[in-house]
């Protein structure tokens, strides 16, 4: 095994999801990079069938939290990037959900946080809030996935806690 391949794996492991963001903005280098990257993602037939609204609004991600019923599910991040895939595609939700995962780790390269929230699922896809929609610019034929909030980290990533090990079966 390589250095390289042991630095990575580190990385990997340094991943957490952050749950208290300072208000400094993603630069738009930043931004960009994590949609780059997003796009790189495999996907079946390469067909690519995502769609991300990037929300940098506080005054959206705000009433989007209430909307949710939720006590501040989106954590006071300054970015919400909310995730769709096309409804008429081979594999859209798998292939968005890889987009996602390359944009989180690319934000841990970057030196941002990250966290994956689900109750923006139910959020967009639910048609008394088409506004909603409307406003984020989706197009026609997508569902939401869910949604990552970005920013700047304002606590300090713990040490990953021990994880279940037992998760896989060998058949030979």
């Amino acid at each position: 095994m390589s250095s390289e391949d042991v630095e990575y794996k580190a990385f990997l492991r340094r991943r957490r999801s952050i749950r208290r963001y300072t208000q400094e903005q993603i630069t738009n280098a930043e931004l960009s990079d994590l949609m780059e990257i997003a796009s790189l993602a495999a996907s079946a037939m390469n067909e690519q069938a995502w769609y991300f609204a990037v929300i940098q609004n506080e005054e959206i991600i705000q009433a989007m939290g209430e909307l949710s019923g939720l006590d501040n599910p989106y954590y006071g991040a300054p970015t919400l990037i909310a995730a769709f895939a096309r409804q008429d595609a081979i594999a859209s939700v798998i292939d968005t959900t890889l987009a996602v995962s390359n944009m989180m780790n690319t934000a841990v390269a970057d030196g941002l946080g990250t966290c994956f929230i689900y109750c923006t699922k139910d959020l967009f896809n639910d048609p008394r809030h088409a506004e909603l929609r409307s406003t984020c610019g989706v197009p026609d034929g997508y569902e939401c996935i869910g949604s990552i909030v970005v920013g700047h980290p304002a606590e300090e990533v713990e040490e990953p806690q021990d994880r279940n090990q037992d998760i896989y079966s060998i058949i030979r």
